[in-house]
């Protein structure tokens, strides 16, 4: 029974009951956090690698596919090139002039380095867009 000058427990205790659920409902309001920013770097800087290290491996896939022209060898297209060379590693076929195999093995390295470094900044593009999407 409550007394004129005293407040009862359900009087005391619902004001502390409001704002404890005040608190709760702003704790389960979902705030988006905002994405990082450093995430469009990841982007920008695998898309320089991509298209920088793309051109750099062109002039090596023309000198690869002259070298081939000249010596009667079928050129595979960029990708199952990359592909042969990365799996089977850099190698002069034996029809190649002997004055062309260096050249040759050159061209092969830079491309197969050049197709590797293309692969990284392709990764790198993909995870900053991975990052910044699922933020």
């Amino acid at each position: 029974m409550a007394v004129p000058g005293n407040p009862s427990q359900a009087e005391v205790a619902s004001p502390a009951v409001a704002s404890i659920e005040q608190q709760l409902a702003a704790m389960e309001r979902a705030v988006a956090p905002r994405p990082p920013g450093w995430s469009w770097i990841l982007v920008g800087v695998g898309l320089l690698l991509v298209i920088g290290l793309s051109a750099h491996a062109l002039s090596a896939y023309a000198a690869i596919d002259r070298i081939n022209q000249n010596a009667s060898i079928p050129t595979g297209n960029v990708v199952v090139l990359f592909q042969d060379l990365a799996t089977n590693g850099p190698r002069v076929p034996s029809s190649i002039d002997s004055s062309n195999r260096g050249a040759y093995s050159q061209a092969v390295v830079q491309y197969v380095l050049d197709g590797t470094g293309v692969c990284i900044g392709l990764a790198l593009a993909f995870a900053g867009l991975f990052i910044r999407v699922n933020r």
